[in-house]
């Protein structure tokens, strides 16, 4: 979208993150897991890489990588000689290598530590403490590095499998790396990185003011001042409507509210966004995840009843407008061929559900409406869920709903639903009694799912689910074999099937990403790879937000 007019000076741009909680004030890509953090911390932080309109490596990011399949190497070069961080000291490779070495340290805390660095040479010696270097890891000069892989695999082209983050040597080398998470540098507006903005202020979990960063690789941004505030999905309307905000993501379910209001354009794209329910099958022994034989959702015939009893098309098309559609495979569709769109997935069926029930044992024996387990036990789940705006608690209501009518008894965790971060916080336990929740993540521009339902315990996989066969479906997909476009697809496919009989997880909605954007920014885009509306090339055409 493009709005006529001259570009005004010393205006600020007014930016909406749309969320019911607040941020945990944590401003480091290496360590956040919330989206709200994350939505903070993009202005402050870069990652190494960016990506063209085919979501593949380009080389307009801070470095650009060289794939060597024979040698299995990877060189990584800066694309820049002069860079510096926010705060005026040089950026060299070794702040990569740095930031390497401390995601790989057994001490650190986060969950960026994945498959891919276990595959880099001597990875797996450094991360276990018996070794004090990295082998794979050759500097070649302050502006390259070249980085040995025991394999090479499909997902480097899209950034996966390759250190993507940088922190400053400079000053976090002082810092044992299991506190950075509680540092100064990471929480205040001390924060240092390579991102367009510095902080100026912050009013804790809430709101954020920029200054722009005069030493930003891709040059100051236009606009000097950008203001970043957490608003509630239960006023964002209005305070669009009244031009209080210039841009701003939208609530699917608010959509009818947005669509006739004068004062902004809207744009948006089908988003990397999951919506699933989860089922904790799993435990941790011994830091590794291992299937939980008490679980309550260990029978995969319940699982796969609770997933038929439920109506996710009737459901997104009444409560976000067809903004959330339902999902068939845990490898959403934004990825292309690598979906798998003629899998059945798990569509509303009530009478299926009831007989997988039958089928398992689970029987009302007492005529009270609700099915007894196997043993002729009471018999009840527990559900947690997130908090995030009306037609979700709606939409939770339903659920609970259509798995009374198949006759299993579902409560909420707390008898309502949680704060986000105290929600994760509780969801990636094992030892809290929950025994289904309601998450989402974002993939990422890499299609691969190690990260999200492999076995580390420093995943995303909540569930705790893991099996052999999981496993090697899943080290196919980054295998060198699936170097070959035809047999990648096939095997996508093959773990998409396994998935979907196993049912740990079950695909609910993927979504589409609608922003509304004030008609005083001078040009905006959602394109993948664009870099037309890039934050440092935003412009304003008038001082202060036009009201409808």
């Amino acid at each position: 979208m493009t709005n006529e007019g001259t570009a005004v000076s010393g205006a600020q741009l007014n930016y909406a993150i749309v969320d019911s909680t607040g941020s945990t004030g944590l401003f480091m890509d290496e360590l956040v897991t919330q989206a709200v953090d994350s939505s903070f911390a993009q202005f402050v932080d870069a990652t190494m890489f960016t990506t063209d309109e085919n979501r593949q490596l380009n080389d307009q990011g801070l470095a650009k990588a060289e794939f060597d399949n024979d040698n299995k190497t990877v060189t990584v070069t800066l694309t820049g000689k002069d860079y510096k961080w926010s705060d005026g000291q040089p950026f060299t490779i070794d702040d990569y290598i740095f930031t390497i070495e401390a995601i790989g340290s057994k001490d650190y805390p986060g969950v960026r530590y994945s498959n891919g660095f276990s595959q880099i040479e001597g990875m797996d010696a450094y991360h276990e403490g018996k070794a004090s270097s990295i082998s794979g890891i050759e500097k070649v000069d302050n502006y390259t590095v070249k980085l040995k892989y025991k394999e090479m695999n499909p997902s480097m082209t899209y950034g996966s499998w390759l250190p993507l983050y940088v922190t400053p040597k400079h000053i976090f080398k002082d810092i044992p790396v299991q506190n950075w998470e509680t540092s100064e540098y990471a929480r205040s507006a001390k924060a240092v990185g390579m991102g367009p903005y510095k902080i100026k202020s912050i009013v804790s979990g809430e709101s954020v003011i920029y200054e722009a960063n005069e030493n930003y690789y891709r040059g100051k941004p236009k606009i000097e001042t950008l203001k970043v505030d957490v608003v509630s999905p239960d006023t964002i309307a209005s305070e669009m409507k009244a031009g209080n905000y210039d841009i701003a993501s939208i609530p699917a379910d608010q959509y009818e509210q947005f669509k006739g209001m004068s004062n902004i354009d809207i744009v948006g794209s089908q988003s990397n966004t999951l919506h699933y329910l989860g089922f904790k099958v799993g435990k941790i022994e011994n830091d590794k995840y291992v299937l939980n034989p008490s679980s309550k959702v260990a029978d995969v015939k319940l699982r796969q009843a609770l997933s038929y009893a439920l109506d996710n098309k009737s459901a997104g098309d009444t409560l976000y407008h067809g903004l959330w559609t339902p999902a068939n495979s845990l490898e959403i569709s934004f990825f292309g061929d690598l979906h798998d769109s003629d899998l059945a997935g798990y569509t509303y069926d009530e009478s299926k559900a009831k007989e997988l029930l039958d089928e398992a044992g689970y029987k009302d024996t007492n005529n009270d409406g609700f099915r007894e387990d196997p043993n002729g036990k009471a018999f009840s789940l527990t559900l947690a869920a997130p908090q995030r705006g009306d037609s979700f608690e709606a939409l939770i209501q339903d659920y609970i709903q259509k798995w009374e009518a198949i006759g299993i008894k579902v409560e909420l965790y707390t008898g309502k639903t949680m704060e986000r971060n105290a929600f994760y916080e509780d969801v990636r336990s094992f030892d809290k009694g929950i025994d289904i929740y309601l998450g989402a993540f974002g993939t990422g521009y890499d299609p691969a799912p190690l990260g999200l339902w492999g076995p580390s315990t420093s995943n995303m996989n909540f569930t705790g689910f893991v099996s052999d066969e999981n496993t090697e479906l899943l080290n196919k997909l980054v295998s060198p074999e699936s170097m070959d476009q035809q047999k990648r697809v096939e095997n996508y496919k093959a773990w998409q099937k396994y998935a979907f009989e196993q049912d740990f997880a079950t695909p609910l909605f993927e979504i589409y990403d609608i922003v509304a954007v004030n008609k005083r920014v001078k040009y905006y885009d959602v394109i993948p790879g664009s870099q037309k509306a890039t934050v440092e090339k935003l412009e304003l055409v008038a001082d202060k937000g036009i009201a409808e």
